[in-house]
C-alpha cells in the first residue's frame, strides 16, 4: 500500500489556489466540472475543504443565459474552464475549437453537482456558502427539467463538428461509436445520475427550503424521476445480451457495445433487484473484469482496443463509482474486489494514470505505454486509490 504522504503530495500537486482540484497533470491543468466533482466525492472524507471549494467555484461559473458556441444554458454546470495559455495552444492542436474561458459541453457535470451538494451537507452540515450552494442546486434542477431532459431522458445536443464536443457523457472521447448516434443522445449511467440527483434534490428542498415555495418543481422533479425510471428498461435492455446499452439515439436506436456504464446505474437505485443481479454478473464475467479492475469495454467487443483511450482501458474513477454503487446496494464482496483490483493496479505502477490497459492474457499494460499517454496523476484516480485503501468506510 502506498503511504498517506504520497496520496497528500499528489493531491498538492494538484490543489488550485482556489481550493479545488485540477483535473490532471501536465495535459488537465483546469478546474473540470465533471472530474472535479468526482474527485470531492471520492475525498470526501479526507478534507470537507475540497468538495466545499469545488462547490463554491462550481457555482460562480454556473450558466446564466443560452450561448450556442460553448453550449452554455442557464443552470448548466460547466465542462471545463481554461485560463492557461500555454496549456490551450498545445491542446489546441488537437482540439481547434478549444479556446480560454468556459464550455458546457457535458451533460453530467449539473447532475453530479446536485449529488454532491446533498452529499456534502448530509456530511457536515451548512456551510456559510450555503445560500449559494442551495441555489445553485435548485438551478441545476431547473437545467435538468428545462432543458437536459429530452422527451424523457437526460440527453445532449451533439456539437458542431470541429466546434466542440460530440460525445458529452465522462465518454467523451470514445470517437464513432457515440459520434455517428442521432441526437439527442442519452446514455446510460447519465439516467443513473438524473435519476439520483433528482430524488436528492427533492430531498434538499424538503431539507432546508419551504416546500410551497417550489410546488411546480417537486411536482416535476417527481414526474421526470418517475419517467425515466420507468421507461429505462424499455429504451436501453437488450434482450438477447441480457445487458443494458450504452447509449440510445434520438430515433430509439440503441448502441449496443457492452460496456462499463451500466454499473454507474447501481449507485442511483434506479434498477430492480433482478436488474441489479443482471449488471452486477455481467460486469464480473472474464472479458469485463481483470485482475486490476473492470475494462471500460468488453474485450469480446468488436471495437475492443486494449491500449485505447475509453474502448478497453481500465479507468479508475469508472470503477469508483460501481464499487461505491455496489456499496451501497449491499454487493459488499463485489464491491471490495473491484477496490482491492484498482489498489493493486495503481501500487504496482508506483502512481496515479487517468487510465491504464490490461491486456487480454491479463497483464497489466503500464500508462506510458497507451495509445495516447494519460494524466499522471489524475485528480479522480488519485481519489479513488485513497477511497479504495481507506478503512473508514
Amino acid at each position: 500500500m502506498m503511504d498517506k504522504n504520497t496520496i497528500s503530495e499528489a493531491i498538492q500537486k494538484l490543489r488550485s489556489p482556489e481550493g479545488f482540484l485540477y483535473a490532471g497533470l501536465p495535459k488537465f491543468k483546469a478546474l473540470f466540472g465533471r472530474d472535479s466533482i468526482i474527485s470531492s466525492m471520492e475525498l470526501m472524507n479526507h478534507d470537507r475543504s475540497i468538495p466545499l471549494s469545488t462547490l463554491e467555484i462550481l457555482s460562480r461559473y454556473q450558466g446564466k443565459m443560452k450561448v450556442g458556441s460553448t453550449s452554455e444554458e442557464p443552470g448548466k454546470i460547466l465542462h471545463e474552464l481554461q485560463t492557461d495559455k500555454k496549456l490551450i495552444e498545445a491542446r489546441s492542436r488537437e482540439l481547434p475549437w478549444l479556446s480560454m474561458g468556459k464550455n458546457y459541453f457535458s451533460v453530467d457535470s449539473t447532475p453530479l453537482y446536485v449529488m454532491l451538494a446533498a452529499d456534502f451537507l448530509d456530511n457536515y452540515g451548512v456551510p456559510e456558502s450555503f445560500p449559494q450552494i442551495m441555489d445553485s442546486a435548485i438551478n441545476g434542477l431547473k437545467w435538468i427539467l428545462d432543458f437536459g431532459i429530452k422527451d424523457r431522458f437526460l440527453a445532449y445536443i451533439k456539437a458542431m463538428k470541429g466546434s466542440g464536443l460530440q460525445s458529452q457523457s465522462w465518454r467523451d472521447g470514445i470517437g464513432y461509436i457515440l459520434d455517428i448516434l442521432k441526437d439527442p443522445v442519452s446514455v446510460v449511467g447519465v439516467q443513473g445520475y438524473a435519476y439520483m440527483a433528482l430524488r436528492k434534490g427533492k430531498q434538499l428542498i424538503e431539507k432546508y427550503s419551504s416546500m410551497g415555495k417550489f410546488p411546480d418543481l417537486i411536482e416535476r422533479i417527481d414526474r421526470s424521476s418517475a419517467t425515466i425510471k420507468d421507461q429505462l428498461d424499455s429504451y436501453f435492455f437488450i434482450e438477447d445480451e441480457g445487458y443494458y446499452a450504452l447509449a440510445v439515439d434520438g430515433d430509439g436506436v440503441a448502441e449496443r457495445s457492452v460496456t462499463s456504464d451500466p454499473g454507474h446505474l447501481l449507485i442511483s437505485g434506479i434498477l430492480s433487484r433482478k436488474m441489479e443481479r443482471l449488471v452486477v454478473d455481467r460486469i464480473f464475467e472474464p472479458d469485463m473484469l481483470t485482475d486490476y479492475g473492470i475494462r471500460s469495454m468488453s474485450s469480446k467487443s468488436a471495437y475492443f482496443d486494449e491500449k485505447a483511450y475509453q474502448r478497453g482501458a481500465v479507468w479508475p474513477q469508472d470503477n469508483f463509482i460501481i464499487w461505491k454503487g455496489l456499496d451501497k446496494r449491499g454487493y459488499h464482496k463485489e464491491s471490495k474486489e473491484i477496490r482491492e483490483r484498482i489498489a493493486l493496479s495503481m501500487e504496482k505502477m508506483k502512481g496515479f494514470p487517468e487510465y491504464f490497459g490490461v491486456k487480454r492474457s491479463g497483464e497489466l499494460i503500464r500508462h506510458q505505454s497507451m495509445r495516447i499517454i494519460p494524466c499522471d496523476p489524475q485528480a479522480w484516480s488519485v481519489g479513488a486509490y485513497y477511497d479504495a485503501t481507506n478503512d473508514s468506510r
